[in-house]
């Protein structure tokens, strides 16, 4: 019986190199008696139907790109309700997901891990609404709106630094707003939130946010930014440590509904993009799928 291995990239990302990647990729697996469909259509509704149609097909889907990327494929994984084993290759801006599990950014190491298969790793996710994947992190409040700011030429030119002005051009302009976090086990907390990020695992991007709490999401809360709170927010905004503060609200949980109290329109931001408003409803699903990592993860 011959194997088939699904390979999803974005073509129009790192000017075709997506493309070349994901050639080379196919031309690796085929020296090792593997099959390969290349899977890639603009728009995400389009791509996430592509990969749903494709799924039964398929032993492995391999990902070439980064959060985003992945969440447009893990979104059709769970609509689809498949499990599968993934592949990495890691390429995209933000590849949060990837330094969690040790994925090297090179892509002929990252072809050749996918290749020789050296281990498996069970993975959660999150789900949103029922209907989105968040494969690393949701963000709203004031330092999710700072990623919208900063230009792609700042991030080249000046890297943190850039992140780290605009964050100093918050402090003291927007309030923290009320926001209702609805526990499936823990009943209801109304906090005041000047940031939140969710993640599903301790730690993102390299950056360990709080203990190991393995089978729930991670919610960290900046409660308020004022003249007072300047040092540990100018920490985290360099260096994205919540830890330490007693600014900081951190909290695990398995479920959440989290509501604006006010009314007033809050948007998240899933794995870097900008997503749905809310109200919304976590869910996390443990070992969601098996991912292909080195032996030492």
């Amino acid at each position: 019986m011959s194997i088939t291995y699904g390979i999803f990239y974005n073509g129009q990302a790192g000017q075709g190199q997506a493309a070349t990647v994901a050639h080379q990729a196919a031309q690796a697996l085929a020296k090792h008696h593997i099959q390969t469909q290349l899977l890639t259509t603009p728009g995400i509704p389009r791509a996430i139907a592509l990969i749903k149609q494709t799924l039964p097909q398929l032993s492995a889907l391999i990902i070439i790109g980064g959060d985003g990327t992945l969440n447009v494929a893990m979104t059709a994984l769970l609509q689809a309700n498949a499990s599968i084993q993934i592949g990495v290759i890691p390429m995209g801006t933000v590849n949060n997901f990837a330094k969690r599990y040790h994925l090297s950014t090179d892509s002929t190491a990252a072809i050749e891990l996918i290749c020789q298969r050296p281990a498996l790793q069970s993975v959660g996710i999150l789900a949103c609404n029922q209907r989105r994947a968040v494969v690393s992190s949701l963000t709203f409040g004031n330092l999710a709106d700072i990623s919208n700011e900063v230009r792609q030429t700042e991030k080249q030119r000046f890297g943190k630094l850039s992140y780290l002005y605009r964050a100093i051009k918050h402090i003291g302009k927007n309030k923290s707003l009320p926001i209702r976090y609805q526990f499936k086990h823990a009943g209801s907390r109304t906090l005041k939130t000047w940031f939140c990020l969710i993640a599903t695992t301790k730690s993102v991007g390299g950056h360990t946010y709080s203990a190991s709490a393995p089978g729930k999401m991670h919610l960290s809360l900046l409660n308020n930014i004022g003249w007072r709170q300047v040092l540990p927010y100018l920490w985290f905004a360099w260096t994205g440590n919540l830890q330490n503060s007693q600014s900081i609200t951190q909290l695990t949980a398995t479920d959440v509904r989290i509501t604006s109290v006010s009314g007033q329109a809050v948007t998240t931001r899933i794995d870097g993009d900008p997503a749905l408003k809310l109200p919304i409803e976590l869910n996390y699903l443990a070992d969601r799928f098996d991912l292909i990592v080195p032996k030492s993860v």
